[in-house]
């Protein structure tokens, strides 16, 4: 549906002001480091009547959900471009049926030396647009699949094997302010390929001992789902978790979930998910905290970004 298509059509909008998230999008290397908070605005435009008369969720946009993207997107992306931040969000929105068309406005005030103001990307992206994108990206796939039953044909001497792309080394981090207050966690995967992932989370009430826990649990999580067998190094800045999971939770175990001196176990219900997460594939390392190691740092990064957002 073009633009002028979409407007004879009438269709309703949705505004989403001023949603803010902190970030590490930019160029400057000031804005990977220490990152910034991007406010966002968005309008969405959909066909909401019939909700308007049947007060049916199913009708219309949750607009929940679309801020969650939002803030997602911000927090756990790290592009080099605001304007491929913008379009990644309006790909994202454009994903939900419902939105036929979208205009993203996202606002940033980077670190540049004697500016004081803010700098604004704004983009408007139509469902038609990005279905010719994804033709063009089968289209690219249809080539590359023709090229590959081409090499069929040649023997297999002369063709290099890449290999499977695996996990080599997952890095996590906690944050808590107050301890007990708001906290957030931060995961960051590298794999065989070069390519990285990073995940992230938080919570409004929380320690900062959880949230160490609860980045492993994550991370062990996304590794159990890769149904990866070779081994993977694993680092954390926290001896409690590290002498915890391998050392403590035998002897916690054996003695029903109590301490040498028969108290319950602190955080019971975190080692518990923790633990049947853990196997001999995972090579379990400590790595001194604020150190100046790049991945602790980004985690820890990613860790105080959710702790903001719920302060």
């Amino acid at each position: 549906m073009t633009t002028s298509e979409i407007i004879n059509k009438k269709l309703n909008k949705i505004y989403l002001k001023g949603v803010r998230a902190y970030g590490y999008v930019g160029y400057l290397p000031e804005e990977n480091v220490l990152g910034q908070w991007f406010e966002v605005d968005v309008t969405l435009w959909v066909d909401f009547e019939k909700s308007t008369h049947n007060d049916e969720i199913e009708d219309t946009v949750n607009y929940i959900s679309c801020i969650s993207k939002v803030e997602t997107l911000i927090q756990t992306q790290k592009f080099k471009l605001i304007e491929r931040l913008v379009g990644a969000i309006a790909d994202s929105l454009l994903e939900d049926k419902m939105i036929e068309q979208v205009e993203v406005r996202v606002i940033k005030r980077p670190p540049i030396p004697n500016f004081q103001g803010s700098v604004a990307v704004e983009i408007v992206r139509s469902r038609s647009q990005t279905s010719h994108a994804k033709a063009t990206i089968k289209d690219a796939i249809k080539a590359e699949t023709k090229l590959e039953s081409g090499l069929k044909s040649i023997p297999k001497s002369q063709i290099v094997d890449s290999g499977e792309v695996k996990i080599i080394s997952m890095h996590t981090d906690g944050a808590c302010s107050k301890n007990p207050g708001p906290g957030g966690w931060g995961v960051v995967i590298h794999f065989s390929d070069g390519s990285t992932k990073e995940l992230g989370g938080g919570i409004r009430e929380t320690t900062n001992n959880q949230m160490e826990l609860q980045g492993a649990i994550s991370a062990l999580e996304f590794f159990a789902a890769q149904k990866q067998s070779t081994p993977v190094d694993f680092y954390t800045d926290s001896k409690y978790v590290l002498d915890g999971i391998t050392k403590w939770i035998k002897g916690w175990k054996k003695n029903g979930w109590k301490t040498k001196d028969n108290k319950p176990v602190k955080n019971q219900e975190f080692w518990q998910q923790l633990d049947p997460l853990n196997s001999s594939n995972i090579r379990w390392h400590w790595v001194e905290g604020h150190s100046g190691d790049p991945d602790n740092e980004r985690c820890d990064a990613i860790a105080r970004s959710y702790t903001a957002k719920y302060a």
